[in-house]
């Protein structure tokens, strides 16, 4: 016999827009990309990826692909709070860690997607790559572990 999956809750900031998630990831990551840094208006973007089948998004989400029909970013129509990323393409969804924060997720980065774009350094043992890893469809090129984190120069 066996049991259901496990779901995930989260929401925006105003805890208009819902999401839920069923599952585990099938992959998390960091991305330093100059797309996500804009985006989020941060210097990384902590991410995890599902299946889009496994992903429900409710209560007046907005949907935009300004840049290109890989990515139809989610918002709140009310207060603007970043949700999620469809990937239609892949048919995946990119859910953001602090969407799902308290909801009992556990969120454990795999890598750091990217890196030859960062504002910032990272010595913490994640893999370093300059895109991406082959499986997620990257050179694999890596770039070595900097000695401090802290602001590049």
């Amino acid at each position: 016999m066996t049991g259901r999956a496990v779901e995930y809750q989260g929401s925006c900031y105003c805890g208009s827009v819902k999401v839920t998630v069923t599952g585990s990831p099938r992959s998390s990551a960091i991305c330093h990309c100059h797309s996500c840094r804009k985006w989020h208006a941060a210097p990384i973007n902590a991410w995890s990826i599902w299946k889009s089948n496994d992903v429900s998004i409710t209560g007046g989400p907005v949907i935009t692909s300004s840049q290109n029909e890989a990515s139809g970013r989610v918002t709140c129509e009310k207060c603007g709070g970043c949700v999620a990323n469809h990937k239609p393409k892949v048919n995946m969804t990119v859910v953001y860690p602090m969407t799902l924060a308290g909801s009992g997720l556990k969120y454990e980065p795999a890598c750091h997607i990217f890196y030859s774009e960062r504002v910032m350094d990272f010595a913490d043992g994640l893999p370093k790559f300059v895109d991406m890893p082959e499986k997620m469809g990257g050179s694999g090129k890596r770039i070595e572990e900097p000695e401090t984190t802290g602001w590049c120069e």
